[in-house]
């Protein structure tokens, strides 16, 4: 991935602002005793944060001492909050966390009547009308370095220099893999051991059924210990709108390498349909790599949606929910076009279910390769040529140059205008990735509202699906690349030979099991466990769906709303300044309750109906928000004119010709600079990072 040299300016002022406070601040405000709080889902509470204001109140939206919690959703949404147990001078032994069923309060609307026929729930699980609630205990990873470029260590594949998230709330225990309390291990224990001076978290999930009664819900949150007994009782008030939410309103798809994942996790089917379905949960699609018709069979239930029904034991939103695309041999799969592979091409492509876009993924981030021109001449000339969407990833040459149906381009290099005149042309358009300040980031050392935020670019930007290139990368098998890690206790999982060093890259997902050197941390769960960060992409997912359903009331008052959550994102945004979003959860909390306010009684959107909802939220957008370098009529591209580069972050070589006249450098840096403008840079995909 091509990236521009940092603004020295920028690098400066960021640097300053990465003062770490002196030793003895954050003791200021230390209990002296145990203390429990809550926390939003877009807030990450570090081992070491105790006395935080947060844990008085201030600055919290969901959380006053003595007052209820007070929660709002739609039907079909799940909402998440964080319970945090503070130790004083003395640590708490065996804190349980314990959260009484959800029942509705005195004079709360009546449920709805029950279908004729309803599926009998898998034995244990909650009634299907029940708010069921999941436990997770956070587990800590200790951050000694950031991710970072070798070379240029405040910039990374997450952030600009002046984007870069500050050290003194990113380096520490930061939490990110959550484990079910049912599971939790002697070293990620539950009930929870909290050393003195230090918190820790248990993450809750509601799910609120589409068929839950209206109006408030009310519960009690219990905190015990067996070393000091009862920490806190605290009431849970849910106030459920009448209304449901939407499924999928924004298309996130994620890959994962089912070779490696079979290779730490076990290789069973149950091991990869529980991936699927616990991304499906989260509103993310799995994407599926296929080159055999072996592999769609063994696929089969993910892609035709079936895996995702009571009767395959999943209890989530999106019942039966096909994914909305399928990789024919995902990072060039199918190597060079060849009439002889074209033929295994249309042999695995007529055995797929019914799908929306089918893309044969010709290669990663290589823009001048003709592998991509030559598949698209190959295909148009196939019996499936209506079916197969030749596609490739290149973020450097306008999308309308590319001789592909597909472009893949990354999200923090996204171009509105080109992507417009090229979707008019006939093309299709994805983004992928992203980095800080244009979108959120995968990393783990940045606030968990960046991937939040995503949802909502999304629901407002017209970038087609977004491709997240990887979820379980624990192997680090770029080129370049160290060699697996065990995820739960090394966070810096990428590496790759320009010297980039990545925490969480790529791992949205940790393994249930390990087996071989790192067995010792393993659960012995057959799956995969979720993590923060995905939990705060859902949260944004399903935000969008708030914005869809608001805007069919409320178009202009939305509008503003989510221009005043999210200012500036993609080319609306300059590298040279930091995220426009907030870092904390509150503002984007108290966004949700302002749009959910907006929702009229009886809301709900079909999947058509949210498309053209957030299309027109698109279309205001653009006309509400300025692009931060406007398009001349020269930026267009010629009918068979040279190519053009992007126009999101500087090249190279204007970057050196900026700090060249701003700073006098001599020859040796110019020379230095044309050489990292000449390096060429590998993709980010599995087969050529």
């Amino acid at each position: 991935m091509p990236r521009a040299l940092p603004f020295l300016p920028a690098a400066l002022l960021s640097a300053l602002s990465l003062v770490a406070l002196p030793e003895g601040a954050a003791a200021e405000g230390q209990p002296e005793r145990a203390l429990v709080w809550v926390a939003d889902d877009g807030t990450r509470v570090r081992r070491e944060d105790v006395g935080l204001p947060l844990s008085r109140g201030e600055g919290n939206a969901l959380f006053r001492p003595g007052e209820p919690i007070r929660l709002g959703a739609l039907r079909a949404e799940v909402v998440a909050f964080q319970v945090i147990v503070e130790a004083g001078a003395e640590p708490v032994r065996g804190v349980t966390v314990e959260l009484s069923g959800l029942a509705p309060a005195a004079g709360a609307g009546a449920p709805p009547a029950a279908p004729q026929q309803q599926d009998q729930a898998p034995a244990g699980a909650a009634p299907a009308q029940a708010i069921a609630i999941d436990r997770f205990v956070e587990h800590y990873v200790e951050i000694k370095e950031r991710s970072r470029n070798d070379q240029r260590p405040l910039e990374s594949l997450g952030w600009s220099p002046a984007a870069r998230p500050p050290d003194d709330r990113h380096l520490g225990f930061l939490p990110d893999a959550l484990i079910p309390v049912e599971l939790a291990p002697p070293w990620a224990p539950y009930p929870l051991e909290v050393g003195a001076r230090e918190t820790r978290a248990v993450w809750v999930d509601l799910h609120v059924p589409e068929g839950a009664a209206p109006g408030l819900h009310e519960g009690k949150l219990v905190v015990r210990s067996a070393s000091h007994g009862e920490l806190a009782s605290l009431e849970l008030r849910l106030d459920v709108a009448p209304a449901t939410l939407p499924y999928g309103p924004v298309d996130f798809i994620a890959f994962y390498e089912a070779d490696r994942v079979a290779e730490r996790v076990g290789d069973g089917s149950a091991v990869e349909q529980q991936l699927w379905q616990l991304l499906h949960e989260h509103h993310v699609d799995g994407f599926a790599s296929v080159r055999s018709p072996a592999e769609v069979e063994r696929l089969r239930p993910a892609i035709d949606g079936s895996l995702y029904t009571r009767e395959r034991g999943y209890l989530g939103p999106g019942q039966g929910v096909p994914p909305g695309a399928v990789a024919l041999g995902a990072y060039g799969g199918f190597g060079d076009p060849k009439e002889e592979t074209l033929r295994r091409v249309e042999a695995v492509a007529e055995l797929l279910p019914p799908v929306d876009d089918v893309m044969l993924y010709a290669v990663d981030e290589q823009c001048e390769s003709p592998r991509g021109p030559g598949w698209r001449r190959l295909v148009r000339g196939s019996r499936l040529s209506s079916r197969i969407l030749v596609g490739h990833s290149c973020g450097e040459v306008h999308p309308q140059q590319q001789d592909v149906d597909l472009v893949l381009t990354p999200a923090n290099r996204f171009d509105s205008v080109w992507a417009r005149a090229a979707r008019e042309a006939g093309k299709r358009l994805w983004v992928y990735n992203g980095a800080l300040p244009r979108t959120g980031t995968f990393m783990i050392d940045a606030p968990l509202t960046g991937l939040m935020a995503d949802g909502w670019i999304a629901a407002t930007h017209e970038v087609g699906r977004w491709f997240l290139w990887e979820t379980a990368f624990w192997h680090d098998g770029n080129r370049g690349g160290k060699g697996p890690v065990d995820p739960f206790t090394v966070a810096e999982n990428f590496h790759n030979r320009d010297g980039d060093a990545c925490l969480g890259d790529g791992m949205l997902l940790y393994p249930g099991t390990q087996r071989g050197r790192f067995a010792s941390r393993s659960v012995g769960f057959p799956g995969v466990f979720p993590s923060m960060r995905l939990k705060s992409l859902r949260r944004g997912i399903q935000d969008a769906g708030y914005i869809a359903l608001a805007r069919s009331a409320s178009p202009g008052a939305v509008d503003a709303l989510v221009k005043e959550v999210i200012p500036a994102a993609l080319d609306e945004a300059l590298d040279t300044s930091p995220a426009a979003w907030s870092s904390d959860g509150a503002p984007f909390f108290e966004g949700r309750a302002a749009l959910r306010a907006l929702i009229p009684a009886g809301a709900s959107l079909d999947a058509a109906g949210v498309r053209s909802a957030l299309a027109e939220a698109a279309a205001a957008r653009r006309a509400l928000v300025p692009l931060a370098r406007p398009h001349r009529a020269g930026d267009e591209p010629p009918a068979d004119g040279p190519e053009q580069t992007a126009p999101g972050p500087p090249r190279r070589s204007r970057a050196t010709g900026l700090l060249l006249a701003a700073l006098g450098l001599g020859a040796a840096a110019l020379a230095l600079a044309i050489a990292l403008y000449r390096r060429a840079r590998p993709g980010r995909g599995p087969r050529g990072r």
